[in-house]
């Protein structure tokens, strides 16, 4: 097990646990990192086991919409998809800017129909590569949703939508924000946990470190 130490003027100690499986632990001087450890290593051998499961599923080819396919990248002018393969132009912004075509048609009705139900109206929608967050809302009611969406299965983009549409009544994660997420998708303490495999499955799948420029 891998374990890098940072030393920072911080309060208390945390202990982070990196997608590639690198302990990070972040200490103030002085503090007894090994006790630290010894204190929290049953979390982190059940943590990494996890991670270990993970990495495998990701091996099992690229993700798109909730399935597993063999990755070809070739001469092609957008993504072709096959029963079990998927052809994306090798190059890599004709790549991103295929799948988000693909991801944008599953969004729109999506946002459309929850608009309706739920009586909100966004206001400009982007599809970005980030790096830290499945979706955002900004103070103006734009939403912006991360590419990596397009991995998932239609259920999850679905929970993503409603999640991000309710902070246009809500910008926070408040009580009445989770009662009006809950309204519309009763499961979503589920779906916030199958969202964070997927990101670990993403984070180190290698086409989508390759789509990335993370290879």
């Amino acid at each position: 097990m891998e374990v890098k130490v940072r030393r920072r003027p911080v309060r208390y100690a945390r202990l982070e646990i990196k997608p590639d499986g690198r302990v990070v632990v972040t200490a103030p001087e002085g503090f007894d990192v090994e006790a630290f450890l010894r204190k929290h290593e049953r979390w982190l051998r059940n943590r990494l086991a996890e991670l270990e499961e993970v990495r495998k599923e990701a091996g099992r080819g690229f993700p798109l919409l909730g399935k597993f396919y063999e990755l070809k990248l070739d001469n092609v002018g957008t993504l072709e998809l096959e029963e079990e393969r998927l052809v994306l132009p090798k190059e890599r912004e004709r790549a991103r800017s295929a799948l988000k075509g693909l991801l944008r048609d599953k969004l729109s009705p999506k946002i459309a129909f929850y608009s309706i139900l739920m009586g909100v109206s966004p206001g400009k929608i982007y599809i970005r590569n980030q790096r830290t967050k499945w979706a955002s809302c900004s103070g103006r009611g734009n939403l912006s949703f991360n590419l990596r969406l397009v991995a998932l299965p239609e259920d999850l983009i679905g929970y993503v939508v409603i999640h991000e549409l309710a902070h246009l009544r809500h910008l926070n994660h408040s009580r009445e924000f989770w009662a009006l997420v809950g309204r519309f998708y009763p499961d979503y303490e589920r779906a916030r946990r199958k969202l964070r495999r997927w990101w670990g499955i993403i984070e180190v799948n290698e086409g989508w470190r390759w789509l990335e420029g993370r290879e």
